[in-house]
This record gives structure tokens, C-alpha cells and sequence, in this order.
């Protein structure tokens, strides 16, 4: 029933992204932009999804181009534990630490790489950095 359930939710926050559409002028900035004026990790985020769910996946790794990579896999790992929990499987073992580990510094090194504003490579991690 968890799995369902977690669907659920994400089937309608999903829609909740859609209708709102984070890249209108209304939504503002993430807390860590406005106080710190830093993009942290997940800035760009809602935008990511919503290009996404509009099949534009060159515009959702502009917005963040980590979680654009993540949510495909999440969604897959949520899949497989949904089949597996319809047959009655036994729960799955945790994810190993050294992948728990290396996605945490990933994202870290994502988080301070995108805030640096020097060459070109760096700057179209930004979250801001979509002009389309």
C-alpha cells in the first residue's frame, strides 16, 4: 500500500507543478537565493520537473541538471518496488552505502560547482542560467 500511496502523492504534487508552472514570474525564489543569494542543489527544481513533465528534457537540465538525471531513476527504483511489492516479495535490502554516500557528494560538489560564476562551463549550471 506504501508504494500506491507515495504514487499518489507524487502523482499530485506532479500536477501541481504543471498548473503552477514555476517558470511564470509569480513563484519566488528559492529561501537559499533570496537570504544567501547562492543557488543551493535543488534550485530549479520545480522548473526541472515541469519541463519534464512538458517532455522538454534539455530545458529541465538547464534548470538542474542532477535532478534531472535523479528523477528518471527514482521513478524507476519506485516502479520496481511497486512490482515487487504486488507479488508479495520480501522487502529489498537498502541501498548500499557507497551509492548513499557518492549521490550525498555528488550533490554537494553540484551545489558549489553551480554558484561559481567564472567560465562559461560552470555557468550554465546555474539555475537562472535558461533563457528559453
Amino acid at each position: 500500500m506504501a508504494p500506491l500511496a507515495l504514487g499518489g502523492i507524487t502523482v499530485v504534487g506532479c500536477a501541481a507543478v504543471a498548473f503552477a508552472n514555476p517558470g511564470d514570474d509569480g513563484v519566488p525564489l528559492c529561501w537559499s537565493r533570496s537570504v544567501f543569494g547562492v543557488d543551493c542543489p535543488f534550485c530549479g527544481g520545480l522548473r526541472a520537473t515541469n519541463s519534464l513533465l512538458r517532455l522538454d528534457p534539455a530545458a529541465a537540465a538547464d534548470h538542474n541538471v542532477v535532478l534531472t538525471v535523479l528523477m528518471p531513476v527514482v521513478v524507476l527504483m519506485w516502479a520496481v518496488g511497486l512490482v515487487r511489492s504486488w507479488r508479495g516479495e520480501e522487502r529489498p535490502r537498502p541501498l548500499p552505502r557507497w551509492l548513499v554516500w557518492g549521490t550525498g557528494c555528488l550533490i554537494l560538489a553540484f551545489g558549489v560547482a553551480r554558484n561559481f560564476t567564472g567560465p562559461v562551463l560552470t555557468r550554465w549550471l546555474h539555475s537562472d542560467a535558461f533563457s528559453g
